[in-house]
């Protein structure tokens, strides 16, 4: 993978001269060695209880894997998962992050997706590529004809997934009749 291919510029680069506070949370040593080359600053961890340890710090930066302890595909319902942090940022309010730019470099389209909308739909300022690359992850295709989303409403299905991912009840259903 050529040096060029970084998921941020190398630090510093705010105008106060400092520098940037960078949180990395990945499994995998071979990109923690490629990611801290290109930002010698950054804090690495490699577990989901160790980054919500530092997450009660202040950042700049946070980049978020999902798949961790070498497995792949992992289910987004787990707690060592990196959708298990963003559960956590979601489900009360971290105003010391609210500024924080977080990034989800998972390899693992799916759920990467999932973590960048509920980052989103909870006012974070996120965005999803995987590791090495310059190119995000495209947007969530949902194929809703004009008239179901009549019936759902434009966001109802965002107000349905943010339930299903914070473990709240699903709303309950309404015949459109």
């Amino acid at each position: 993978m050529p040096s060029s291919a970084r998921l941020s510029p190398p630090n510093p680069s705010h105008n106060s001269g400092r520098e940037r506070r960078i949180l990395f949370l990945d499994d995998d040593s071979h990109r923690a060695e490629i990611f801290l080359e290109a930002n010698p600053g950054a804090v690495w961890v490699q577990t989901v209880e160790e980054c919500l340890a530092r997450l009660e710090e202040g950042w700049d930066e946070v980049h978020l894997d999902h798949d961790l302890g070498g497995e792949r595909y992992v289910d987004l319902s787990r707690e060592d998962c990196g959708m298990a942090i963003v559960r956590w940022l979601c489900l009360t309010p971290h105003p010391h992050l609210k500024k924080t730019r977080f990034y989800i470099h998972s390899h693992n389209a799916d759920a990467a997706s999932m973590m960048v909308m509920q980052m989103l739909v909870s006012g974070f300022q996120v965005e999803g590529r995987p590791f090495g690359s310059t190119e995000a992850f495209p947007p969530p295709q949902l194929p809703l004809s004009e008239d179901r989303l009549k019936r759902v409403g434009r966001f109802g299905w965002l107000r349905r997934l943010l339930d299903y991912l914070s473990g709240r009840q699903p709303r309950p259903k309404v015949d459109p009749e």
